[in-house]
C-alpha cells in the first residue's frame, strides 16, 4: 500500500476513525436516512432491518477500531444484505484497501460514489484506490473531481500532483502552488517545488523556493547544499561562498562543502584558491577513497571542456596516486598524458592499469590503440595477444591484434584475428580495409577485392581503399581499372600524395605519360620530401626519361632513409649501368638479392654486366 505523505498522517487515520464512529453513533440515534428498503416490506420489518443493520454496522465499526479488519469487513458484509447503503460500501472499499485487496475495495468504493456521487471522502477513497492499482489516470479524474467539489481539500491537491509530477511536470508544478497558496509555505510542498524547477532548470525559481525552505529549517544541511549548488549553476558564486563559509562553521568535515568552495572558486576564476582546497581534500586521511576518486573523475570531465585545468587535475591524480594503486587512476592518469600530448606516460599509466584490472576491458582497448597510433607495434602485437587470450569475442582487441600483425608482416596470423574482428563487426571499415589489404599480402588478390570493394560500398569516396584497390588492379596488370581506380580517387582528393605516387610509379614502370607522371611524383615529393617510396618514385619515372643522373640522385637519397629495401638497390644498380657504372651495377644488384632473394631476375643482369 503506498506510504502517506505528510497530508495522509496519523491525524488523518485518526479523524477516518472518528467518521466510522460518528456514522455508527447516527445509527444507533436512529438517523436512517442513507438506507435503503424493500418497497414491498411492511413498516415493521423496515424498521427490524434496518435495526439490524446498525447493530451490524456498529459491530464492525468497534472491529475497525481495534484493527480487526477481517472481522469488521464480515459484519459491513451482512449489514450491506439488509441495508445497501453508501456508508457500507464506503467502510467496505476502506477495509479492504487496508487489507491490499484492491479488485473488493475497487468494487466497493466505486459503489459508495454511485449512491452518493458528490460525497468528498467516498470520492477521496475511490481515488486513493485507483492509485494504489496503479491506475494513475483514473484517480487523477477522481482528484480533480474532489478539487472542484472542495477547493480546500489540501490532500486532493498533494495527491493530484504527484501523479502528474511524471506525465504532466508543469501542471504539477501549479498545482503545487495553488496549494502553497491555500498552505502557506508548507514545508512538503516546497521541497517539491524546488525539486521541479530544479527538473526545469528554473534556478532562478529554485533558489527562491529554497530560500524559503532554508528559513523554515536553518539547520538542514542538504538544504543548505542545495542552495549553494542553485547559486553556482545561477553564477553567484559570492552568494555561494558566503553560505558555504557559514554552513563549513557547523559542518567543517562535509566533502561535499568543500567540493562546492573549490568549485564555486574556480568558476570564479579563483584557480589558485580552488585548487588548494580540491588537494586538501584529496591529501586528507578522513576523506574516503571513494570520494577522491570521485573528485578525480570530475576534475578529468571538466577537463575535457577545458583543457587549462589538465596540470592542476594532473597534480590531484599524483596526490592520490601517492596513497594508492588503484586501477582508476592509472587509468586517469593515462588520459590526462594523452590529452597534454604526452604518448609515452600514457602508455606507461595504462600499462599499469592493466596489470592491476585485467578483468577491466576498457582499459586493454585503450592500451591497445594508443600503443598502434604511438607506432609501438610490437608492443601491441604482444600486448594485445595476451589481451585476446581473456576476450576472445572483443572487436577492438581483434582489430588491434590484426592491424599490428599486418605491420610486422605475419599476414596469416593477421587474417585470423581480422576474420575474427569482421565475425563481430561485418560492417566496420576499416576490419573490411585490413582484411583486404592482407588478403593481398597473401596473394589472395580475387578475395582481398570483393572485401575491398565491401568497404567502397560503405564508403565509396574512401581514398585508401582506393588506393589499396588500385595496386592490386596494378599488380595483375589490369591497367585499365587500376588507371580509372587511381583517376576516381584523384578526382575525390587531387591532392593524395599516396595516389599520386602510385599512378605516377604505374605509369613509369608501363613507360607511358611520363611528364604526367613526373608532374604526380613532384606534388608526392613535396607533400613528404623524406618518404622513401616517393623519393624512389622519381627517381624511376627519371630514369625513363633517360635522365639518369637526375635518377641516381632521387633513389640515393631513398636508400639513405630505407637502407633494408632491396627494389631501391636493384633500381640504383639498373641507372649506374646506365651510366656506365657497372662495377657500382653489380654491386647494387648483389647487394639487393642478400636483402631480398626474391628478386631473381638480378642474377641475369649480373650476369649479363659481367660478360661484357
Amino acid at each position: 500500500m503506498k506510504k502517506k505523505n505528510k497530508f495522509q498522517s496519523v491525524l488523518y487515520l485518526l479523524h477516518m476513525k472518528k467518521t466510522l464512529l460518528f456514522c455508527a453513533v447516527l445509527f444507533a440515534a436512529g438517523c436512517s436516512s442513507e438506507f435503503t428498503t424493500k418497497e414491498n416490506e411492511s413498516e415493521d420489518e423496515k424498521k427490524t432491518a434496518i435495526q439490524k443493520s446498525q447493530e451490524l454496522f456498529i459491530s464492525g465499526s468497534m472491529h475497525d477500531i481495534k484493527g480487526h479488519y477481517a472481522e469488521a469487513i464480515l459484519e459491513y458484509q451482512e449489514a450491506l444484505k439488509f441495508n445497501p447503503s453508501a456508508g457500507i460500501h464506503y467502510a467496505l472499499g476502506k477495509n479492504y484497501l487496508k487489507l491490499s485487496k484492491l479488485v473488493p475495495a475497487l468494487s466497493h468504493s466505486k459503489s459508495a460514489v454511485k449512491l452518493e456521487s458528490d460525497h468528498v471522502e467516498y470520492n477521496f477513497l475511490l481515488a486513493t484506490v485507483y492509485e494504489n492499482a496503479r491506475m494513475k489516470d483514473s484517480a487523477a479524474v477522481v482528484y480533480e473531481k474532489i478539487i472542484s467539489l472542495d477547493s480546500t481539500n489540501y490532500q486532493a491537491y498533494y495527491n493530484l500532483a504527484e501523479i502528474y509530477e511524471q506525465s504532466r511536470p508543469m501542471k504539477a508544478l501549479s498545482l503545487y502552488k495553488s496549494l502553497l497558496d491555500l498552505t502557506g509555505p508548507e514545508w512538503s510542498v516546497l521541497i517539491k517545488i524546488a525539486e521541479l524547477n530544479e527538473r526545469f532548470g528554473n534556478i532562478d525559481e529554485t533558489i527562491s523556493t529554497v530560500e524559503e525552505l532554508v528559513a523554515l529549517d536553518p539547520s538542514n544541511l542538504e538544504l543548505q547544499k542545495l542552495l549553494i549548488e542553485s547559486y553556482i549553476k545561477a553564477q553567484e558564486f559570492e552568494k555561494a561562498l558566503n553560505l558555504t563559509e557559514e554552513t563549513l562553521t557547523l559542518f567543517p568535515d562535509d566533502i561535499s562543502l568543500r567540493e562546492f568552495k573549490g568549485q564555486a572558486l574556480i568558476r570564479s576564476d579563483r584557480w589558485d584558491e580552488g585548487a588548494k582546497e580540491y588537494i586538501k581534500l584529496v591529501e586528507s586521511d578522513t576523506i574516503p577513497f571513494e570520494s577522491k576518486v570521485r573528485i578525480a573523475t570530475a576534475f578529468m570531465a571538466e577537463s575535457t571542456q577545458d583543457t587549462s585545468l589538465l596540470d592542476l587535475t594532473s597534480t590531484l591524480l599524483q596526490t592520490i596516486s601517492k596513497d594508492t594503486t588503484d586501477w582508476q587512476i592509472s587509468a586517469f592518469q593515462g588520459e590526462i598524458e594523452i590529452q597534454k600530448g604526452n604518448d609515452s606516460a600514457a602508455v606507461d599509466h595504462f600499462k599499469d592499469a592493466a596489470k592491476l584490472a585485467k578483468w577491466n576491458l576498457q582499459v586493454w582497448n585503450r592500451l591497445g590503440i594508443l600503443l598502434f597510433e604511438s607506432q609501438r607495434f610490437d608492443e601491441a602485437k604482444e600486448t594485445m595477444k595476451e589481451a585476446v587470450q581473456n576476450f576472445p569475442n572483443d572487436f577492438v582487441i581483434n582489430l588491434i591484434l590484426g592491424l599490428t600483425l599486418s605491420q610486422d608482416n605475419s599476414h596469416q596470423e593477421a587474417l585470423v584475428a581480422l576474420k575474427n574482428a569482421m565475425k563481430i563487426n561485418p560492417t566496420d571499415l576499416t576490419a573490411l580495409h585490413a582484411y583486404g589489404y592482407t588478403l593481398n599480402q597473401l596473394d589472395k588478390k580475387d578475395e582481398a577485392i570483393i572485401f575491398l570493394n565491401k568497404a567502397l560500398e560503405i564508403s565509396p569516396e574512401n581514398v585508401q581503399i582506393l588506393s589499396s584497390l588500385g595496386l592490386i588492379y596494378d599488380s595483375q596488370e589490369n591497367f585499365n581499372k587500376s588507371d580509372s581506380v587511381y583517376l576516381l580517387a584523384l578526382s575525390i582528393d587531387s591532392t593524395d600524395a599516396l595516389i599520386q605516387n602510385n599512378y605516377a610509379y604505374s605509369l613509369a614502370e608501363r613507360g607511358i605519360k611520363l611528364d604526367e607522371a613526373l608532374a604526380l611524383a613532384e606534388n608526392a615529393i613535396e607533400a613528404d620530401p623524406k618518404s622513401s617510396s616517393y623519393l624512389d618514385t622519381i627517381g624511376w619515372v627519371y630514369y625513363k626519361l633517360n635522365k639518369f643522373e637526375e635518377a641516381k640522385g632521387y633513389i640515393e637519397k631513398a636508400i639513405e632513409q630505407d637502407s633494408t629495401n632491396g627494389t631501391l638497390m636493384d633500381h640504383l644498380g639498373d641507372v649506374l649501368i646506365e651510366l656506365g657504372l657497372k662495377t657500382e651495377a653489380v654491386k647494387m644488384w648483389e647487394e639487393a638479392l642478400k636483402l631480398n632473394s626474391k628478386l631473381i631476375e638480378i642474377n641475369e643482369k649480373i650476369q649479363r654486366a659481367k660478360s661484357e
